[in-house]
């Protein structure tokens, strides 16, 4: 077959070294913009006068819009073209971005942080979606590696841009607000960029949305799929926040020198993003149902790091282990964002792509939530994590590996 031994080099050539390059320029943005609300958390409660809480409130606004726009734009982006949808959506972003640094209350930044969540929604249902038909199916999972490896790219580069400009702006200048309207002219010209990028052939989608959703209803692999991103949820969206809370009370790491250990470990995600990406093809070359084993196999290892995090003795064992989570997250999240590809129509591939960001963010996020709520009020943030995050990443592994009995089947209906 003409895709399988093609190098990394010619399939970018086929798909465009200019689409693979803005995604991933995007998804680098998107991770140091959230990077930053957390670095200068504390500079903007001050400034804008509110307490601990209201500023957590301001930063879960775009993940929760994130999840609310996800599906609108998954349906839009079955419907029209996808790359105007990046990059209207992207101009949004950066517009926000900027207003950002000139906001004097709570609530013009809440507005702000809302449209800068609809703004960065389009990731998951319309750049994914992008990735999977520019692309030659054989290499797929190298794409989607290179992309998802933007993330932590974003998480290293966003405390150090961060400090940046706290060294160089005085202090009385408010340093953060600088940072968000630099954040701004990036976000601007990539957006530009992904107004002029082409548009890959796909079928014409003949459903109506209600009808979209009965027909990956009717995939059981992408239901089961979905049902275990709920699951995997819960351990990566509440968790680390507590994770975060115990690395200052039991290890007594400062603000600074908690954004250092999140930049340090994220090298493992950018680690496990590559290497899972070029795992990934050959694995599914060999049977798909090895994509969906190595998934289960990540997610769960995925949790039960996030335990031995919980309880560990001194900072390098919790950085040593947190490389190795944060590897696992993207060993995980890519083979099966390769599997929900193969499995679901591609005219309706964008919907699919924003329902796996729903179950993550909304699903998983909000009883994550409220689980950990739970546990931490009866038992502390050690017992908590230690019972939420590897409950939730062996339920996801189990399910994934339920999921692989059907995935040869859904494949065959669809080549049909």
């Amino acid at each position: 077959m003409f895709g399988m031994e093609m190098t990394t080099g010619k399939v970018l050539t086929t798909g465009g070294h200019a689409t693979l390059g803005v995604l991933v320029g995007l998804q680098v943005l998107d991770s140091v913009d959230g990077v930053m609300l957390v670095v200068f958390a504390p500079e903007i409660s001050r400034s804008l006068g509110i307490d601990t809480d209201a500023m957590g409130v301001l930063g879960a606004m775009a993940v929760v819009m994130v999840a609310l726009a996800a599906v609108p734009l998954g349906l839009l982006g079955d419907r029209h073209r996808r790359t105007t949808i990046a990059g209207l959506a992207t101009l949004a972003w950066a517009a926000a971005a900027g207003v950002l640094g000139v906001v004097q209350n709570f609530w013009q930044a809440v507005v702000v942080r809302i449209v800068a969540g609809v703004g960065k929604a389009n990731e998951g249902p319309i750049q994914s979606s992008l990735l999977v038909d520019a692309y030659p199916s054989a290499r797929r999972g190298r794409v989607l590696g290179l992309h998802r490896g933007g993330q932590p790219l974003g998480i290293i580069i966003g405390p150090l841009l961060a400090a940046a400009f706290a060294v160089l702006i005085p202090e009385e200048n408010e340093p953060w607000r600088w940072a968000f309207a630099f954040l701004a002219v990036p976000a601007l010209l990539l957006g530009l960029s992904a107004l002029r990028l082409p548009e890959p052939q796909r079928g014409h989608v003949t459903t109506t949305p209600r009808g979209a959703l009965a027909q990956l209803r009717d995939i059981r692999t992408f239901v089961l799929a979905a049902l275990a991103l709920g699951a995997f949820g819960m351990a990566v969206t509440t968790v680390p926040i507590y994770l975060n809370v115990l690395l200052e009370e039991q290890l007594g790491q400062d603000a600074a020198d908690r954004g250092l250990i999140m930049s340090v470990c994220a090298l493992g995600g950018l680690a496990g993003a590559a290497l899972s990406g070029w795992l990934s093809d050959r694995l599914f070359k060999l049977s798909p149902k090895g994509c969906l084993y190595l998934a289960a196999a990540a997610l769960t290892l995925l949790g039960i790091g996030f335990a031995v995090q919980a309880h560990a003795p001194d900072v390098a064992t919790y950085v040593v282990v947190g490389v190795i989570t944060q590897g696992m997250t993207f060993a995980g999240v890519v083979p099966l964002s390769l599997v929900v590809a193969a499995v679901t129509p591609r005219e309706i591939r964008a919907t699919a792509f924003a329902l796996m960001g729903v179950c993550t963010a909304a699903i998983g996020g909000l009883g994550g939530a409220l689980l950990t709520g739970l546990a931490k009020a009866l038992w502390g943030e050690q017992i908590a994590i230690t019972v939420v995050a590897p409950a939730g990443s062996v339920l996801a592994g189990l399910v994934l590996v339920a999921s692989a009995r059907h995935v040869l089947g859904d494949i065959a209906r669809l080549v049909r």
